[in-house]
């Protein structure tokens, strides 16, 4: 059974066995990258933060799910989407001082949750997740969920 997440600060990873943390590319307006915890000059912690206000979408929640915002503790800048008003599959995800996404955070596993664009798009439920786009280091993208190809995301509580 999966708990479900509370307020605070995380490191987020890509999986246990991976060393990679998504963080920002050294300023609060640039894509979100997963990179090696020892990435030159930029801390990978993370607060998030429960949005009661705005629950859940049916279509996309899972049972656990909560609706919250990613702050990147360093830049105090957003998890966010390149086109906050045209989600599509591959859209690029940024850290952004400018826009507050809320996302579904749907559990998986022990410690381990979807980040979930909040609403179906094209009857399809998105996640963040690596992009296809072949660089270093590698860059998010919204993808279309698949239980196959998509791996959840690791939080691991920082005190």
């Amino acid at each position: 059974m999966t708990k479900t997440i509370q307020n605070g600060r995380y490191k987020i990873r890509r999986s246990q066995d991976q060393e990679s943390v998504i963080i920002s590319a050294g300023s609060a307006n640039s894509v979100a990258i997963l990179a090696p915890d020892d990435y030159p000059g930029v801390t990978g912690i993370w607060i998030l933060t429960i949005d009661p206000s705005n629950p859940p979408s049916t279509s996309v929640a899972l049972e656990g799910a909560v609706s919250a915002t990613l702050q990147h503790e360093h830049t105090k800048a957003y998890l966010t989407l390149d086109n906050p008003n045209s989600p599509l599959v591959f859209s690029s995800i940024l850290v952004s001082s400018d826009a507050k996404q809320v996302w579904t955070i749907n559990p998986a596993i022990s410690n381990e949750y979807h980040i979930v664009y909040p609403n179906l798009v094209d009857e399809e439920v998105l996640v963040v997740d690596n992009s296809l786009e072949v660089v270093y280091p590698r860059r998010m993208a919204l993808r279309d969920f698949d239980n196959d190809m998509t791996f959840p995301w690791r939080f691991e509580p920082v005190v």
